[in-house]
């Protein structure tokens, strides 16, 4: 018998899979060229976004990943609005060879009242 997993007991194993960085290992490896993963969705990333990060919305990250980063041990950092689909990508991303791929815990608004450098939208 399969054992069928809510969203939230998905996102919970993501976390204790994927490597999970604050707000100030965030910026250290934004500052030393990790690339960044804005994992929300187009509207939300219209709305504002951290600057030269990647758009490449959660649902879409499996197939758009290699036309952004082909280089599997470029450190990858993942962030979303609150955490969870960024534990998501960075744990998929580690299953596909990304090894150096992990996760933000602080969400977009959280990055932004941190001081790091965002766009206000269109």
């Amino acid at each position: 018998m399969h054992t069928f997993l809510t969203a939230k007991q998905m996102i919970e194993q993501a976390k204790k899979s994927a490597d999970i960085v604050d707000v100030d290992a965030f910026s250290e490896m934004r500052d030393k060229g990790a690339l960044v993963i804005d994992v929300r969705e187009p509207g939300e990333w219209q709305k504002g976004h951290v600057e030269d990060a990647a758009a490449i919305p959660r649902g879409t990250l499996e197939m758009k990943i290699t036309e952004v980063v082909s280089d599997q041990q470029r450190p990858v950092v993942t962030y979303c609005a609150g955490g969870g689909r960024a534990a998501l990508a960075a744990a998929t991303l580690q299953s596909m060879g990304y090894t150096a791929a992990v996760a933000s815990e602080a969400g977009f608004d959280d990055l932004k009242a941190a001081g790091l450098p965002c766009s206000e939208g269109d």
